[in-house]
């Protein structure tokens, strides 16, 4: 049998040009896929948000005087929210942080008009991991408190 005449199959050589056609398709498709996915890990004014983180821990971290606590309740299976502010309450709001969509952050402020029993819906918030920051002032003197909640709806 001459050289022009043998069996001409699938062999090794072919298997390895594959294998690289195989991987380069997939990380075309990696590529494409994760360019389009929206990544929110920092936030649009980060340099201000940091420039300002300590004012916040500062906020955490001084103690409440009974007399200036608030208390936070889900009432109505949890489609509303109770938040009762203390006397004297000069300004509050309460900010909703999605962790996973930026998009999905809410910012509700109270107007004195609303009472010191404060109750708003809590339809906007969907299922999953969420942060939530109310912040008020009594006197001039300003107050935060965080949690973390989760919605399962």
């Amino acid at each position: 049998m001459s050289n022009n005449q043998q069996k001409k199959g699938f062999h090794w050589g072919h298997g390895i040009i594959i294998t690289f056609v195989l991987f380069g398709a997939f990380m075309a498709y990696f590529y494409i896929n994760m360019s389009h996915e929206k990544i929110e890990l920092v936030g649009e004014n980060y340099y201000a948000d940091g420039q300002a983180y300590q004012e916040k821990i500062n906020l955490q971290n001084q103690a409440i005087p009974a007399t200036q606590q608030i208390q936070v309740k889900s009432i109505a299976n949890d489609q509303f929210i109770l938040i009762q502010l203390p006397a004297g309450c000069d300004s509050a709001n309460v900010q909703f942080f999605r962790p996973s969509n930026a998009a999905q952050d809410k910012t509700i402020k109270w107007n004195s008009k609303d009472g010191l029993n404060w109750t708003f819906p809590t339809d906007f918030l969907v299922a999953g991991p969420w942060k939530r920051s109310v912040s008020w002032s009594v006197a001039g003197k300003s107050y935060l408190q965080e949690d973390r909640i989760f919605i399962s709806k």
